[in-house]
């Protein structure tokens, strides 16, 4: 869409019938998003936890190789910029 002034643009100069479609398709897609809300909570009270774990420990082996942890937490640094301050 380009920036954001140029999608501005084209709102002010839509017809009486876009603007129509236009609000058609965001409530279609508000009601889409309150279904797909449902069936995510749905899922997720209906998930056993021993079929879950597997899949967490694979995502978080996986987001560790891709970005290994630091070796601190960062909080020894934080304390010492704050010293600073004072």
């Amino acid at each position: 869409m380009g920036n954001g002034s140029d999608f501005m643009l084209k709102l002010a100069n839509m017809t009486a019938e876009e603007t129509d479609k236009m609000r058609e398709w965001v409530n279609s897609w508000k009601e889409t998003a309150n279904v797909l809300e449902k069936l995510r909570r749905e899922e997720i009270r209906n998930t056993k936890i021993s079929e879950a774990i597997p899949v967490f420990d694979d995502a978080l082996r996986s987001a560790l190789w891709l970005r290994p942890a630091e070796p601190t937490s960062g909080l020894v640094e934080f304390h010492r910029l704050l010293a600073k301050t004072k």
